[in-house]
């Protein structure tokens, strides 16, 4: 699984709408995943919940898989069910503000893969994440699809 070297991803990189600046800065470990997230959209007093699983996630934002092809969004709120470390624990819930950047059809997955970027979590949920990263071993460098 890919993702990086998957059919036209660079290229779909490319497209109008998707961040490249920060797709290219986000030059730090990466860590593949797969826990649950929800994207909460709030317009004009009606709110919007999407569920997918997270599947590439670094200190600054994540990549998701879901059913659904989510507008690009300057802020949502994201709820990521972190799973615990220790067997018996219960998983914890961080809430982030969020900006979604891109939202791409996935062939390979008959999904579409969605990227977002964090702005900043509520109460201690960054240093819960970078916690709970340190204790993981990072992606490859070509599952990240960096040089």
């Amino acid at each position: 699984m890919n993702i990086a070297n998957e059919p036209g991803f660079h290229r779909e990189l490319q497209g109008g709408q998707i961040d490249t600046d920060w797709h290219a800065q986000r030059g730090e470990p990466r860590y593949l995943v797969h826990w649950r997230v929800s994207l909460v959209y709030q317009d004009a007093g009606k709110r919007q919940t999407f569920r997918g699983r997270i599947f590439d996630l670094s200190p600054s934002g994540f990549s998701l898989l879901s059913d659904y092809n989510l507008p690009v969004s300057d802020q949502v709120t994201v709820l990521i069910s972190v799973p615990p470390m220790v067997a018996g624990q219960r998983a914890r819930i961080l809430e982030a503000k969020s900006r979604v950047l891109y939202t791409v059809l996935s062939n390979e997955f008959d999904a579409f893969r969605i990227g977002v970027r964090f702005l900043g979590f509520k109460a201690d949920g960054r240093d819960f994440l970078e916690s709970s990263l340190a204790a993981r071993v990072p992606a490859p460098m070509s599952t990240r699809g960096e040089a």
